[in-house]
Order: C-alpha cells, then sequence, then structure tokens
C-alpha cells in the first residue's frame, strides 16, 4: 500500500473535525466495527452522526463518496434522503394547518379538483398516515412498462400518472399500504396553499431557521450541489455502477442532507421552535383506521419500539442511497445515517449502533428460515392456456399487455420491460414476479374479456380485452 493510500485509509476511519471525543474510545470503536465493512477505499460508505442530550456525541464518514474522484465520505457529505424527505412534508402540511390554513380532515380535492372524487372523501390525512388508497406511482410506472433510469421523471409527469386513476386500492381509511404518491399530492397541495413550491416554503420555514445549510429538496436533478456524494449499487459481476435518481420528483423523497443537519431536524421535532407544541403534536399523532385501530404510521414517521423503548424512525431508499434516522426519547438518542451503497441496511446497522448505548441484546437474533408463502401452481391443459391470450388494454396506465403463450407458460410482454411469465396459481388466476398477481374476467359466453391486477403498492388496475 502506497503512502498516500495509507493515509488515506487512516483518515476514513476518522474524519478530519469528527465529533468523537465524548465518546470513550472502546465505545468509538464499538461503532467502527458496526460499520467497518464500509471502510473502504474501493467501495462507496457511509457517514453516521450521533447526538445525546440534544448535544453533538459522534460525527464520523467511513468509506468513498466519490469512487471517481477518491473522495471519502465525511460528516459533511450530501446523500439523498429517499423517504426520510417525508416528514419534513409532512412537517410543511402540519405547518399550515396550526397556522388555519388548511384541515387535515379536509379532502384532498378541496385542493386538488384534478384528483378524481372515487365515491368516498379521500382526505389530507389519509395522505399523511399511508390509508388512502391512492396507488403508488413508482409502481404505477413500473406497470406501465417504463424502465428505471431510461425517462426523466418531472412533477407533471408524475402528477398526471396519479390524476388518471379512477379506482383506489381500497375504500378510503380501511387499511394501511404504504404510497408515495400521497406524499406527490401533499407536496403539491403545499405549493397550492402557500403560493410557493414545497422547496421554497421549506427553506423559508424550517431549513433556514434551523440553521440547516446543507439541506434542499432535489426539485431541479441537474442542479450542482457542493459535496453531493455519487449512489452506487453491484452489477451482476460484483462491480459497482453509478445508480443515482434520475428525476425532478420530490415530497416523497428527493431531499439532499447531511447527518448533522437530520440531528437539527430531530432536535426541532423534540423541542420544537417553530410551529410549536400544536405542530409536533399533529407529527407524533398515529393514524386510526376507520375500524378505530390504531397504525404505526404517523406524519411521515413511524412510532414504533426496539428492544422494548419507544422508537421514532424512518428509513429510506432510492436508487443506490440507503438512510436511517431515528430517537429513542428515553434515552435522549439521536441517530442519522447516510449511505451511498445500494447494499446497506441501514436500519440493521442503525439498531447495532443504538445497541452499543442500549446495551447487548438479550440474545443473538437468529435466522429464521421462512417458509415459501407464494402461491402454489394449478393444473391447466396448454389449449385452456391458449384462451387467456391476446391484448388487454388499461386506461389508467394507457398501456396494452400483449399475452401469449411460450415454452414458458403464459407471458405478458408489455412497454419496455423484459416478457414476464405468469404461471396459473388458481382458476383464472395468475402470479409472476415481484407479487405480481392477474385475475381474468369472462364474458357471458366463458371467453377471457379482461382482468384485474395486484402488485405490491398497486391494486385493482382494471384491463379490458380488446381483440374480442
Amino acid at each position: 500500500m502506497s503512502t498516500k493510500t495509507l493515509g488515506l485509509a487512516i483518515g476514513l476511519l476518522i474524519a478530519p473535525g469528527s465529533v468523537a471525543a465524548q465518546l470513550p474510545a472502546d465505545t468509538a470503536a464499538m461503532i467502527d466495527r458496526v460499520l467497518a465493512s464500509f471502510s473502504h477505499t474501493d467501495g462507496p460508505g457511509c457517514s453516521i452522526g450521533i447526538d445525546r442530550n440534544d448535544a453533538p456525541l459522534f460525527r464520523r464518514g467511513y468509506g468513498m463518496a466519490s469512487l471517481e474522484s477518491s473522495r471519502p465520505m465525511t460528516e459533511w457529505s450530501v446523500v439523498e434522503s429517499g423517504s426520510v424527505a417525508k416528514q419534513f412534508t409532512a412537517g410543511a402540511i402540519a405547518y399550515l394547518a396550526v397556522q388555519g390554513k388548511l384541515g387535515l380532515d379536509d379532502p384532498i380535492q378541496k385542493f386538488i379538483p384534478e384528483l378524481p372524487g372515487y365515491g368516498s372523501p379521500v382526505t389530507i390525512r389519509m395522505a399523511l398516515n399511508h390509508t388512502s388508497g391512492i396507488r403508488d406511482m413508482w409502481t404505477l410506472f413500473e406497470l406501465a412498462g417504463t424502465r428505471s433510469g431510461t425517462h426523466l421523471h418531472t412533477m407533471d409527469r408524475a402528477l398526471a400518472m396519479v390524476y388518471r386513476q379512477k379506482d383506489l386500492n381500497f375504500p378510503p381509511n380501511s387499511a394501511f399500504l404504504y404510497s408515495n404518491a400521497g406524499y406527490l399530492l401533499l407536496a403539491e397541495i403545499v405549493k397550492r396553499v402557500s403560493g410557493q413550491p414545497l422547496a421554497q416554503f421549506s427553506e423559508k420555514v424550517f431549513f433556514e431557521p434551523l440553521g440547516m445549510t446543507q439541506t434542499q429538496w432535489r426539485d431541479d436533478w441537474n442542479r450542482v450541489v457542493p459535496g453531493r456524494v455519487t449512489a452506487y449499487e453491484r452489477d451482476d459481476k460484483g462491480s459497482f455502477r453509478v445508480d443515482m435518481p434520475f428525476m425532478s420528483v420530490y415530497g416523497a423523497g428527493g431531499l439532499l442532507t447531511t447527518v448533522g443537519d437530520l440531528l437539527k431536524w430531530n432536535h426541532h421535532l423534540t423541542q420544537p421552535t417553530i410551529g410549536g407544541q400544536s405542530w409536533a403534536a399533529l407529527m407524533h399523532q398515529r393514524g386510526r383506521l376507520t375500524d378505530s385501530k390504531d397504525i404505526d404510521y404517523a406524519s411521515g414517521l413511524f412510532i414504533t419500539e426496539y428492544r422494548g423503548e419507544p422508537e421514532i424512525s424512518h428509513s429510506g431508499a432510492t436508487g443506490g442511497y440507503r438512510t436511517y434516522l431515528a430517537r429513542w426519547p428515553a434515552r435522549r438518542l439521536s441517530l442519522a445515517l447516510l449511505c451511498n451503497a445500494g447494499n446497506a441496511n441501514t436500519i440493521e446497522l442503525g439498531h447495532q449502533v443504538a445497541d452499543v448505548f442500549i446495551g447487548p441484546r438479550a440474545v443473538d437474533r437468529v435466522a429464521v428460515r421462512v417458509a415459501d408463502t407464494a402461491p402454489g401452481s394449478f393444473p391447466i391443459k396448454p389449449t385452456d392456456l391458449a384462451g387467456f391470450s391476446g391484448n388487454y388494454y388499461s386506461p389508467e396506465l394507457d398501456i396494452v399487455y400483449r399475452l401469449s403463450v411460450t415454452n414458458a407458460g403464459l407471458t405478458a410482454q408489455f412497454g419496455e420491460r423484459a416478457p414476464v411469465t405468469l404461471r396459473p396459481t388458481e382458476k383464472d388466476g395468475f402470479s409472476g414476479p415481484q407479487g405480481l398477481r392477474v385475475k381474468f374476467s369472462r364474458a357471458a359466453n366463458g371467453r377471457a374479456n379482461g382482468f384485474r391486477l395486484g402488485a405490491g403498492r398497486v391494486q385493482n388496475l382494471r384491463f379490458v380485452r380488446q381483440d374480442r
């Protein structure tokens, strides 16, 4: 190893200016061991920040911010937050509510009349809690055959996809199902109510007053952002490839920030100076379904427990970025973890760091093999399989699925995506990769005339047969 490389390797473990003096050396070393797999000069890494009693306790960078320029990750590295951003959009909505500019139980259509009525009110609160039933736009784009990284997504394009949906996943507030589209709509509501895009509103109301000088929304994908790190994923051969979000859509994600700025936000959630306790109470109010069951999600925050202690947290993933922001109020402990490695399990890593302060786990975690719950096969004759062949159109996706019988079975071809094989699981029912499910309907003459499609965060999509 050259002198230059050796110096860089040492610098990766203790970045210049890192806050660690308040920690005993052995405690800091325990955190280093948790993140040791990211402390290399030939791979992406993570930055971590920890506060205790509302004071900085630990800041450190591991691994590389840029493999192209050999720039190391530090506490000042700017990383895209993924869904950790949702609490900032929720914060803007809660602030407008405290100001009397909107009500959380107002229908979304009051501010966005372009959204269909759905026959039952869909409220701002439901969007905050992921109980609206509104379909997730990123899943919709995938089902429409759009390959990630091949189209530049904009706010208008994403909103247009959501506006086209004539049905919901389920009756409003009857269930919890995570939906990025709900937070896309919330960002649009902030713009229409305040008269400013969410990016400018957030800067004025939160970022500037809280001293979050490194934080901004990625509302312009092409803008130069000093200190921004590159995100990476491994390809099939094990080599790193750049995997950056190719979009100018924000609100559900798209926040650029640092661990230090996120910890300032965590502190504000505990001791709010903007909006006061009324604002903080709205942020932490868990959702309640129509059947009176409380859920673990509040306004961009999961309200859960870790090892018997209250935990308030959210993780994020977009492109090759992986993130985690958490608080353990009983310990007055706050943690921010930002990584530019697609294989980083930030929730698990964050919990391992928390264990350093909470104490060793009572028992080691044991990997439990989960039984295969995938639907079983259903016998079907090849001549019967051919009866499902044809072209099927979805007006909500504006795309045709071309179904045909191949050596692999029933195959669906749509958009830019590779053909998808559907296997029979029940009478007139098929399943495919990534949770794809298809249920055919039949005309009076018994011929398949359409189907309903579901996949993860999108359910009940209607397709109609064209070749009648």
